[in-house]
């Protein structure tokens, strides 16, 4: 066994990238797993770490107290066709705070193809291209959040 003697800091990323590479992880294994056991309908849905939330309000989010995010997939028979849903509940408290919870929806699409990525050989690979497409949908929704 080989253990490590230096303690180094690792490089960091913005909250937001993070709660991205999170979700598509999930969102991947959620599927990968889903096929294995022969589901053809599923639901998942999960919550995002309370932890993370203060870095997301200060990268852009401002008032947000919560954020779910729910995977539908109802299947195609086309790969390249719509098969699934992510749904991204985005839960804010207005500032003058009279208004109580505000709830924003945002989503992705996705098709079998989402999955299965061409020919890359590697699963790791293949993780890193889906984070991408959900550090993509991250940035646009900070735009449109900064906006409400």
């Amino acid at each position: 066994m080989l253990i490590g003697n230096v303690l180094e800091k690792t490089p960091s990323d913005a909250a937001w990238q993070l709660s991205a590479d999170k979700l598509a992880d999930w969102v991947r294994t959620s599927f990968l797993d889903h096929k294995k056991q022969g589901s053809e309908k599923w639901e998942d849905a999960m919550h995002e770490d309370p932890a993370v939330l203060p870095g997301l309000r200060e990268e852009g989010f401002e008032g947000l107290v919560g954020l779910d995010y729910i995977f539908k997939w109802w299947g195609a028979g086309d790969p390249e066709a719509l098969g699934g849903e992510i749904d991204v509940l985005w839960k804010t408290v207005a500032p003058s705070e009279q208004d109580g919870v505000r709830c924003y929806r945002t989503w992705i699409k996705l098709a079998e193809r989402d999955f299965t990525l061409g020919l890359y050989p590697e699963e790791r690979v293949k993780r890193e291209r889906t984070r991408e497409a959900f550090r993509e949908a991250f940035a646009q929704w900070r735009k449109l959040f900064t906006g409400t």
